[in-house]
């Protein structure tokens, strides 16, 4: 089961990668910012297996992944929200907990071989703000990204909690552990359908 839903992940993953770069240079910067988004989360699924092939420790890919995810979104949600003070926060914001990571990774390097709490919490809630800021500017002007929104927001909570959570409940209850981590995958695939039908609905038939 757990491989069954660990390669479907890959799959879908793969799959708009393949659908949102072949439309790439045919959209506008924010479409360009999450074919990037999209290409980074493969590179990690990648990487991450890799290093569990070659038995080494593959928890540093989660610090690249939290920190890419946390910034190319906050240059989607950038380009897309049109309010003049939110842009500022979001860049303010953005380089802000770039620097603060940076010295607790230099402060602490321990913790680049561990489930950092803060900065899963700190990187990914923020976009979730962004995400429910969209969500209102969309009431009024064209719903663009739509249904990547919708499925961003539900995915980033869902997985935000597991995360945060994972230390515990891998110590308490492993077997709990286990369907939650399926649970994130079942998210993940779930969001990454969403982002395919974005794509099919919007998209796919703009003249290459």
């Amino acid at each position: 089961m757990d491989n069954f839903l660990s390669t479907t992940v890959v799959i879908v993953l793969a799959i708009n990668c393949i659908v949102y770069f072949k439309s790439f240079f045919n959209n506008g910067k924010a479409f360009k910012i999450f074919s990037l988004y999209l290409g980074m989360c493969l590179f990690t699924e990648f990487m991450l297996r890799v290093l569990i092939y070659f038995k080494n420790q593959n928890l540093i890919m989660t610090h690249f992944y939290f920190i890419m995810q946390f910034l190319l979104l906050s240059f989607f949600y950038h380009e897309l929200l049109k309010n003049k003070l939110k842009k500022r926060l979001i860049r303010y914001y953005a380089v802000f907990m770039l620097i603060v990571l940076i010295f607790r990774f230099f402060l602490f390097p321990e913790l680049l071989m561990q489930f950092d709490l803060f900065e899963i919490f700190f990187t990914c809630f923020p976009i979730i703000i962004y995400a429910i800021l969209y969500f209102y500017q969309m009431l009024e002007e064209k719903k663009q990204f739509y249904l990547i929104n919708i499925g961003l927001t539900i995915y980033l909570f869902g997985s935000t909690i597991i995360f945060l959570t994972g230390n515990i409940i891998n110590i308490y209850s492993p077997k709990f552990a286990r369907s939650c981590w399926r649970f994130n995958s079942m998210l993940c695939i779930f969001y990454h359908v969403l982002v395919f039908i974005e794509w099919k609905k919007n998209y796919s038939k703009i003249k290459m």
